[in-house]
């Protein structure tokens, strides 16, 4: 069984049109789909809401063999994903862990991993293909990997945007779910994949920089290639 993982009922109704009923926030529901014997959770929205609930479902259900965290994602860079466009996440980014010093942020400074396991502190390197093997599913080589950014307040403006870019550099997107995800996924060596498709350029409140309608749109048509059959 694989595990499909949303942050709010709206992407998942959007990902998944054929499927009827919706779990409940926090909550998951069998589901077949593509003739995949699937769990559908919907997390809640924060780091917070989809670690409690990723790392719940996981416990009531030792099968799982992989999770697949999908949603929607701000760019960091529209030259390089614009609206709409996919991204397989490449490693999980939390820019939010660590000591403020004079000099900034040190996700060292504290002298604690958050998982000493895998001597992760703000990042987590991730295997998209590896793990899209590992659960029978179709990744395509063309669809980017990157970076991404999981954060707990969402930048606005910006400001905010060039801060996030100047730390990271190589980071593609802003999410506020996958790290958690990845790291609950880690410590219990399940296959991790997370995909996001694009709605909008992060920092901008323009509306010519938002599409969420056709970033929808995308997450379902990616969500039909990643789990179709091989050879379809």
């Amino acid at each position: 069984m694989i595990a499909l993982v949303f942050a709010t009922a709206k992407e998942c109704a959007a990902a998944l049109p054929a499927l009827r009923d919706l779990p409940k926030p926090g909550c998951s529901a069998a589901a077949t789909l593509h003739g995949r014997v699937c769990r559908v959770l919907i997390t809640g929205v924060g780091p917070v809401s989809a670690g409690i609930a990723l790392g719940r479902m996981l416990g009531a259900h030792p099968d799982t063999r992989g999770v697949v965290n999908a949603g929607l994602g701000g760019s960091l860079d529209l030259a390089a994903l614009p609206l709409g466009a996919p991204c397989a996440a490449s490693a999980e980014i939390f820019p939010e862990y660590g000591l403020f010093t004079p000099s900034g942020l040190s996700p060292q400074g504290l002298g604690f991993a958050q998982w000493e396991g895998g001597d992760v502190y703000d990042r987590l390197p991730l295997s998209p293909h590896d793990a899209a093997a590992a659960m029978g599913l179709t990744l395509p080589q063309a669809w980017p990997l990157a970076p991404i950014v999981s954060v707990a307040g969402v930048s606005g403006t910006p400001e905010r945007a060039a801060t996030i870019q100047a730390r990271y550099p190589d980071a593609k997107v802003e999410n506020m779910e996958g790290f958690a995800c990845a790291l609950a996924c880690a410590q219990v060596g399940v296959p991790f994949l997370e995909l996001r498709t694009v709605s909008n350029a992060v920092g901008s409140r323009a509306a010519a920089d938002w599409d969420i309608p056709g970033a929808f749109a995308a997450l379902a048509a990616a969500l039909e290639t990643l789990l179709a059959p091989a050879g379809e």
